[in-house]
């Protein structure tokens, strides 16, 4: 089984040119309910942060939340895949293809570490580790954020919307 198969339910084959918009769609919904699922989780670890009475960690704790919401809702609710021009002058190419399927790749085991740093959250009692944990799950969130952007321009470029000869 590879690696599709495990994380995604339904999978049909991600190559399949005719099922890249669903399966896009499908992986998207997937990632941004797992990270909702997390996100719970550390809303729960944020109250706790809260009742401690360390001020100085809700700061660090709110940006993570923030930026955590933004990532959610940009993969809930980004543009469907490619644009289906698959024949003639508009044709995708492999190479470009593969692309995607490497960001989005880089986008489950993001998602999967986000969620590992989100439990560890919740074993630490040391204010000045979590304030580190804090900082550090914070910058993940964006470096996904910033893939996302990435991976954005590829599909803009695949689907014969970018600035690339054709």
């Amino acid at each position: 089984m590879g690696f599709w198969e495990k994380v995604l339910p339904g999978y049909k084959g991600y190559k399949d040119r005719e099922n890249s918009r669903n399966t896009d769609k499908l992986l998207r919904e997937l990632l941004s309910n797992r990270l909702k699922e997390s996100r719970k989780r550390y809303d729960d670890t944020k109250a706790e942060i809260a009742n401690r009475g360390n001020l100085g960690l809700l700061g660090p704790a709110e940006k993570v939340t923030q930026t955590l919401s933004r990532v959610i809702d940009r993969l809930r609710y980004a543009n469907c895949g490619f644009s289906g021009k698959w024949f003639g002058k508009d044709k995708i190419d492999v190479e470009r293809l593969d692309k995607v399927h490497a960001f989005d790749k880089q986008m489950a085991e993001a998602v999967d570490q986000l969620d590992k740093d989100i439990r560890a959250l919740e074993l630490s009692s040391d204010d000045g580790q979590l304030e580190s944990m804090l900082k550090d799950l914070a910058r993940k969130i964006r470096e996904l954020d910033e893939a996302m952007n990435q991976r954005e321009e590829i599909l803009r470029t695949v689907g014969g919307d970018g600035d690339e000869e054709k």
